[in-house]
């Protein structure tokens, strides 16, 4: 009777652990996602904050700009002087004027030899 009590026994535990090892892998799924859904808010979190620190820097700087202190925004390079800067700025933006007004120019064509029987456009 008692072995058959102590194998009763060992079928009940056995179905207990059955039913239990289900619940448990759901509550470590449950853990890990609750973990990469904390780590995806923290993250979004630090983004914000580093964005608004740059467009409070970018916010001074455009102040300065136009209050026309912002010389002190410009770094000296060690063998330029202000003069070379500016001469590099002038032939750069002489570049691109230059560039720029070829695009508004007509473009000529020349009609193409073609034989009467066609209707293309020249």
């Amino acid at each position: 009777m008692e072995i058959a009590e102590a194998r009763g026994a060992s079928k009940c535990v056995e179905k207990m652990e059955k039913e239990v090892a289900p619940e448990k892998r759901q509550y470590y799924r449950t853990t890990v996602l609750n973990i990469i859904s904390s780590l995806c808010s923290v993250a979004s979190v630090a983004f914000c904050i580093l964005l608004s620190i740059n467009a409070a820097d970018i916010k001074n700087r455009v102040v300065d700009l136009e209050s026309g202190n912002g010389e002190h925004t410009f770094l000296r390079v060690p063998g330029y002087s202000m003069d070379d800067f500016n001469s590099l700025i002038e032939q750069r933006v002489d570049e691109l004027l230059s560039q720029r007004s070829y695009e508004n120019f007509v473009k000529i064509r020349t009609a193409r030899q073609a034989s009467p029987e066609c209707n293309c456009p020249p």
